[in-house]
């Protein structure tokens, strides 16, 4: 006699989870306007349909505009935070080429070479004189100098044979953010591979005891 097996019936989100996909679906949403048609003409009434949800659903998990763009804000920027946090002690012995080529590798992979950081571009820009412009700006005086200061712990070699490492840090990302930004014109992909390649070779140098003054 065949047995019958029953399917268990698929596990049901919670609300806080249903919350979460629709939170992310409307970010995305506004990421893909920003970056096709800038942000003076990205609306809450096109992004609810480019996530496809209702505007009262957009307003219902943001407020409003503004609210909703601070969270774009983090969105693109939260990677940059963890890139090398999730390394392991055995990782970061690891010799400071490899470790070089690893951090600019993730860091473009995860966030300056990402669609969406030339997007939160359009909104800084699209946004300035006004009061989200002085909050994105805020969050960058807040996490900048963490950022900065997690290169340095992820390259002790820099801390010690660089006088300034962190505003080697600075130059670092600067470095990696004009790369991204030049990629709103048409980029040789290899060439932007050879850019990587040389920001690899300034931590590489400054690392290195010739460095020491």
């Amino acid at each position: 006699m065949a047995t019958t097996i029953k399917k268990s019936a698929p596990k049901r989100r919670t609300q806080s989870e249903r919350s979460q996909i629709t939170q992310e679906k409307i970010i995305q949403s506004a990421l893909h306007l920003l970056q096709t048609v800038g942000y003076q003409k990205t609306n809450l009434q096109d992004i609810a349909l480019g996530a496809n949800v209702t505007l009262g659903a957009v307003q219902h998990q943001f407020g409003n505009r503004q609210t909703l763009m601070e969270q774009v804000v983090e969105a693109v920027m939260a990677p940059l935070a963890t890139i090398g946090k999730g390394w392991s002690i055995d990782a970061l012995q690891l010799p400071l080429s490899q470790r070089a080529h690893e951090f600019v590798h993730q860091a473009w992979h995860n966030v300056y070479g990402n669609p969406s950081y030339l997007a939160a571009w359009s909104l800084f820009f699209g946004s300035q004189n006004t009061a989200l412009f002085e909050k994105i700006n805020l969050h960058r005086s807040v996490h900048d100098p963490i950022y900065f200061a997690h290169f340095v712990e992820v390259f002790p070699e820099v801390d010690q044979h660089h006088d300034q490492p962190e505003q080697f840090a600075y130059v670092i990302f600067s470095a990696l953010r004009g790369i991204a930004v030049m990629r709103i014109f048409d980029i040789d992909e290899a060439a932007t591979q050879m850019q990587l390649e040389v920001i690899s070779q300034m931590i590489i140098q400054a690392g290195s005891p010739s460095q020491c003054n």
